[in-house]
């Protein structure tokens, strides 16, 4: 049997599930509560006859930003700085300053992360083409949209980091930390990825999660915030100007590179305390048998993969939301 210890006493295995089920359903309600509320005001908000009201990309921030107020007082945050103190894995309470150096080292990671998704992605899409499926929609949803779309521009760049983070280094990595710090990287990184139902964004969006929870972790919400603003700036802007010019294209593969060559060196020079840091919560955190033991973390990861699934068939003229 596991334990985890929480405010100096043993928790047993079926109150570790049970609090493990409560986030599986957490996330289940905030994907259904976006993706319904999103249907809802595409129907309706056109009835008001203004014209902005009307766009998808304005429905879509109406909706996540009322899911997330809904899953923040459903599920408030559980834990608390004296529980994680007691099983070695608290925060730091004292965060160390943000610097540019500080900015340039995660965004060069963050390079790393979309080469590795970009390798990951590549037998996923050739598979699929084989089968003669439509990955235009799941493309064009990774790509962010058009730059002379306004209201996608304010969606993708400015509110959907906000939420996300919000959510996920915000309400799920409350719930989360105090099992350990590598424990809550993989479950804050691993819902962030399922989230966006989308069978191209998974790995570079787990990738980028871990990333994003360590800046979080390290340094603070704000922070975590502001790269995730500028890693969907710099997609967005390079998808666009890369397409029919193969100098960008050729420019921003060398600077993913760079990037991954980067990733490689940090993490061999930090090898030796990266791996006695994870040696130390192996005997404290919870194991991840127990998160994949949770009956509703399947459901959600059947219903996004369904998701996804329904995406390999939709029209490219329908749009991205």
């Amino acid at each position: 049997m596991y334990f985890a210890i929480r405010n100096g006493d043993m928790m047993n295995l079926l109150e570790i599930k049970r609090d493990l089920n409560k986030s599986a359903l957490a996330l289940l309600l905030y994907v259904l509560s976006v993706q319904i509320l999103a249907v809802l005001l595409v129907l309706l908000l056109p009835l008001t006859k203004i014209p902005l009201l009307s766009d998808q990309y304005i429905c879509m921030v109406i909706s996540v930003v009322i899911s997330y107020c809904l899953l923040n007082n459903i599920f408030p945050k559980e834990t608390s700085a004296e529980s994680a103190k007691e099983i070695g894995t608290e925060p730091n309470p004292e965060k160390p300053s943000f610097t540019v150096l500080s900015f340039l080292h995660y965004f060069m990671l963050f390079q790393a992360a979309q080469w590795i998704g970009g390798i990951i992605n590549y037998p996923i899409m050739t598979l699929f083409t084989k089968l003669g499926l439509n990955l235009s929609f799941s493309e064009e949803a990774a790509r962010g949209g058009s730059l002379t779309n306004a209201p996608m521009l304010f969606y993708t760049i400015l509110v959907a980091p906000l939420m996300e983070e919000l959510v996920f280094r915000g309400v799920f990595y409350h719930r989360f930390r105090s099992y350990g710090k590598y424990f809550a990287a993989f479950c804050t990184a691993f819902f962030f990825a399922l989230m966006h139902s989308n069978f191209l964004q998974f790995a570079p969006a787990f990738s980028m999660g871990i990333i994003l929870f360590f800046i979080r972790d390290r340094y603070g919400l704000p922070y975590s915030i502001l790269l995730h603003f500028s890693n969907n700036l710099l997609a967005i802007v390079v998808n666009n100007l890369s397409q029919g010019s193969t100098l960008i294209q050729g420019i921003y593969s060398l600077f993913l590179l760079a990037g991954l060559g980067y990733g490689i060196y940090y993490v061999v020079k930090n090898r030796t305390s990266l791996a006695e840091d994870r040696q130390y919560e192996k005997e404290h955190a919870l194991s991840l048998k127990q998160f994949f033991s949770s009956p509703l973390l399947w459901v959600d990861i059947v219903l996004m993969v369904a998701l996804a699934c329904v995406s390999l068939f939709v029209p490219m003229d329908a749009g991205a939301m």
